[in-house]
């Protein structure tokens, strides 16, 4: 339910060289004064958005996705090559409107929740149907913490906010932007209704901590990861590289997991609906194998969440390019150790 674009980019490797100092990292350094004109560029965008009546906005948000997207031919390629392996047999007309939605979805929920900067509590909890609290309130009363576990679908970031203002506020994990000026922008307005968010970087300890105190998490485990950091398990029919971290800590907590999705439905409207709990003892007591626990409770989500993307597929974020990372590039286990070998 909040920004979490996948894994951030590793790090390229330093190295010395005799005579030199050592090398800076592969990644080029981002200038603050590439920072200002980005935030400047932010600010106008969404001055220009905000004078405009919702509609227009929201439709001058879409001509924009278009038309960017439309200059960027590896996303595009990435949309319909993930959308034809998900969908195979599909008419390649429909492909084509399933894609066209879902820029336009994106487009529209970003709009979306650029606007609730101007909202009061009342007026965006007037624009959000919400579907079974009632498990999310059962699950607070267990006491062991809770994790949300939603999907770059419709608007995760509303989802978010409206969430929080259901009892209290959540601990959304978020993938910080490279630009430290954007990212405080969105952060004002993930936190404006009371909201606290978790850094992905620093996210293990700090969720245990909010676990600890029975706080609910929100977290979105539908995009990449490295071979290094990954669980395969299958989603659409292949095998997806997905982080184990949320399986981990919840078979360590024993927090109940409940898949919560936040639909659109037109006009700057939205459904979050919350589904049934996700418990710990679903996938094995002590006679399991721990990777075999953890494997079966990731698998889990995942099959919760492809679930729900069918629903409605144009609401899913396809651009992103989900089964980057294959099976083949996973580390090699290391060879057991023989008692008594050198």
């Amino acid at each position: 339910m909040s920004v979490s674009p996948g894994a951030a980019p590793a790090r390229a490797t330093v190295t010395a060289e005799p005579g030199r100092g050592r090398r800076r990292s592969g990644k080029r350094r981002r200038s603050g004064l590439r920072h200002h004109a980005e935030l400047a560029l932010f600010r106008l965008g969404a001055g220009a958005l905000a004078i405009l009546p919702a509609a227009a906005a929201r439709r001058a948000g879409r001509t924009a996705a278009k038309l960017a997207f439309g200059l960027i031919p590896s996303r595009r390629r990435i949309l319909f090559e993930n959308l034809a392996a998900a969908f195979p047999g599909m008419p390649a007309e429909e492909i084509a409107s399933i894609a066209d939605s879902s820029i336009a979805g994106f487009a529209s929920a970003l709009v979306d929740f650029l606007d609730t900067a101007r909202l009061s509590r009342e007026e965006l909890l007037s624009r959000v149907s919400v579907v079974g609290a009632g498990h999310l309130a059962a699950a607070r009363a267990r006491g062991k913490g809770v994790f949300l576990l939603s999907a770059h679908l419709g608007s995760w970031e509303i989802g978010a906010l409206v969430a929080g203002l259901l009892g209290e506020a959540i601990a959304p994990v978020v993938r910080p932007l490279d630009n430290p000026l954007l990212e405080e922008e969105l952060a004002r307005r993930r936190r404006r209704f009371g909201n606290r968010p978790i850094a992905k970087k620093e996210a293990a300890k700090e969720l245990l901590h909010a676990i600890a105190r029975n706080e609910t998490v929100a977290i979105l485990v539908d995009q990449n990861v490295l071979a290094r950091e990954a669980v395969f398990v299958p989603f659409f029919g292949r095998l997806a590289a997905t982080t184990p971290s949320l399986a981990r800590i919840q078979l360590k907590t024993g927090a109940v997991v409940i898949p919560v999705f936040t639909w659109p439905e037109g006009e700057g409207r939205y459904r979050l609906e919350f589904e049934a709990p996700i418990l710990a003892e679903e996938f094995g007591g002590p006679e399991v194998d721990r990777d075999e626990r953890v494997r079966r409770a990731t698998a889990r989500y995942m099959e919760v969440t492809e679930a729900a993307i069918r629903r409605d597929p144009a609401a899913w974020l396809w651009i992103h390019d989900r089964w980057k990372t294959k099976p083949s590039e996973r580390p090699p286990s290391p060879e057991p150790r023989v008692p008594g070998r050198q």
